[in-house]
C-alpha cells in the first residue's frame, strides 16, 4: 500500500510502490477504478510505455484506485 499525491500518474504510482520485478507480468498490469457506476478495470502495458508506443502510464491516480501488478506465468 502506498499513498500518493494529488496528480500522481501511474508510472509515478509504480516507482513510488519500488517499481516492478523481474517476476512482474509487466504486460499484464491493471488499474482498478471503483464508482457509483461500478468497478472499472484498465489493462496497463508497461512494456509499451517504455518503448514509447503507449503515454497511458501518464494517466493520473485517484483516491480509492488499486494498481494490479501479477505474476509472470511460466513462458510469459
Amino acid at each position: 500500500y502506498v499513498d500518493v499525491s494529488r496528480n500522481t500518474t501511474l508510472l509515478q504510482a509504480l516507482a513510488l510502490a519500488g517499481g516492478v520485478t523481474d517476476l512482474a507480468a509487466v504486460k499484464r498490469i491493471q488499474l482498478r477504478r471503483v464508482t457509483d457506476a461500478g468497478e472499472t478495470v484498465y489493462r496497463f502495458n508497461y512494456r509499451q510505455v517504455l518503448d514509447g508506443v503507449s503515454n497511458v502510464g501518464t494517466s493520473s491516480v485517484f483516491g480509492g484506485d488499486v494498481i494490479v501488478v501479477p505474476t509472470r506465468r511460466l513462458f510469459e
